[in-house]
């Protein structure tokens, strides 16, 4: 059955075959058309839709798609990275000027998207073996980040349509047992020009970021294979999985319900200056053109998806991925777009997720099983106590907060028992390790030969001393 799916490297990483690819590309290509036939129905636009005028009109969220193109560039053989960046870049400029020409402001996406599917033909037509699976496969990663994007753009819409009413007020008494983070970073926030300008760039190139940390993971893909776990996984699996709690959980955020950012559509306009009166909470309608993409908050999970990857990588990227936690967190936060609540929330859906994915190698023990369990559990109980214990927890004062962050502190620690647990020896009987590079490589050939020859010297002493004895004899 292996040989028939994947072909094991070794510990860590594995080989898809060609059959397994066809079934994802497959089973990827029929949720994509399912959702553009769901937004039809719904009169609204699809992602296919938004795709031909990412490729051909003038795209938006070029964010993500320089993500898609840093990620394929990443994952493709060396020698194609320099020459497919030049086309990109190429291409880009030319769909620029002309815009410039024209009076239209520059935005980014054409080129990119051109190149990756200029790549992807180049290789079908040009390359062959190892070197045409790896480029294909590469381009194919960049461009699901770009086309799950789209998708989670319609559930965005989606979400609106099928809840009119949202809990907002629910989340935020609940968030008062934590002391109303939201508020009172955000007075800062807005208070502070250049922390301010900081935060949003942080924001908004969160799949930059991703890129980044998949740079440190998957930069000998195309030579070693993919590793068995690695953050493309992760991120992809928190965008498909996510956005299902919003259509459960319906909440759209502080500065939306009871702030300014969508004028007259707010309750209450008091975010962040003074927290908002509520008596007995309840469900209240919110304007539909609002997303109800609060609970949790995926940039935290996202967020420490980058944190958790980059701390398994050497000292920069467990810098760049601590950094990026702690700023995406504040911006979360100091930009209203969430409660303190959706942040722990998130946290716990990350490592919850990255429970039942990392060390591979460990297979899926009962212990495994337990960690997930306990972590749903977890986030279960904290999207239910908001719901119907909103005012005791408001009226807990410390003592709830602290069992909130308590439970994320217990949620992260059971994670640990995972990824700390010794594991099975990886190492093969030559002693030497399981993912060889060149110079491994060449190690483990030597070692070989070696042992090649121990053994024929070995058989010839034999030989020899039984000689001997015969002449004696």
């Amino acid at each position: 059955m292996r040989s028939m799916w994947a072909q094991l490297r070794s510990g860590r990483r594995i080989e898809f075959s060609g059959r397994m690819w066809a079934l994802i590309v497959g089973f990827l290509i029929g949720f994509v058309i399912l959702i553009e036939v769901v937004a039809r129905l719904n009169h609204l636009r699809g992602p296919l839709d938004m795709l031909i005028t990412d490729l051909v009109g003038r795209p938006q969220i070029g964010e993500i798609k320089i993500a898609g193109m840093l990620l394929a560039l990443v994952c493709m053989p060396s020698r194609l990275r320099l020459p497919v960046a030049g086309a990109a870049v190429g291409l880009e400029l030319v769909w620029n000027i002309q815009r410039l020409i024209v009076g239209n402001a520059p935005t980014v996406g054409n080129g990119i998207l051109f190149a990756l599917i200029g790549t992807a033909a180049f290789a079908g037509w040009r390359l062959r073996g190892s070197e045409q699976a790896g480029t294909l496969k590469a381009v194919g990663l960049g461009l699901l980040l770009i086309v799950m994007g789209r998708v989670g753009d319609v559930w965005l819409v989606l979400s609106s349509r099928a809840n009119p009413n949202v809990f907002d007020e629910y989340v935020e008494l609940a968030d008062r047992a934590l002391g109303s983070p939201s508020w009172a970073i955000g007075s800062v926030v807005n208070g502070t020009p250049w922390l301010t300008e900081v935060l949003s760039k942080v924001y908004v190139y969160l799949p930059v970021a991703a890129a980044v940390i998949a740079f440190f993971q998957l930069r000998n893909s195309a030579r070693d294979g993919f590793p068995r776990h690695h953050i493309v996984r992760t991120f992809l699996l928190i965008g498909l999985i996510g956005p299902l709690i919003y259509f459960l959980f319906p909440v759209v955020g502080p500065t939306y319900a009871f702030g300014h950012e969508l004028a007259g559509a707010g309750w209450q306009d008091v975010w962040p200056l003074q927290l908002p009166v509520i008596g007995d909470p309840t469900a209240l309608y919110y304007n539909q053109g609002v997303a109800r993409n609060c609970m949790p908050s995926l940039h935290t999970a996202w967020a420490m998806c980058i944190f958790l990857h980059g701390w398994r990588g050497p000292l920069v990227s467990k810098a760049f991925g601590a950094f990026w936690l702690v700023c995406t967190t504040g911006a979360t936060l100091g930009f209203g777009f969430h409660y303190a609540i959706d942040v722990l929330a998130g946290a716990i859906f990350t490592l919850t997720l990255e429970s039942a994915l990392t060390r591979p190698e460990l297979g899926w023990s009962r212990h495994r099983l337990a960690v997930i369990a306990f972590g749903s559990a977890a986030f279960s109980g904290l999207l239910l106590s908001t719901r119907y214990l909103a005012v005791q927890m408001s009226d807990s004062g410390v003592v709830g907060g602290l069992a909130l962050i308590a439970t994320v502190l217990a949620v992260a620690a059971a994670f640990l028992t995972i990824e700390m647990h010794p594991g099975r020896d990886q190492t093969p009987a030559d002693g030497l390790p399981a993912e060889p590079g060149a110079i491994g490589r060449k190690a483990r050939e030597l070692a070989a030969a070696a042992r090649s020859l121990a053994g024929e010297a070995s058989a010839a002493v034999t030989r020899e001393v039984k000689k001997a004895g015969s002449s004696k004899l």
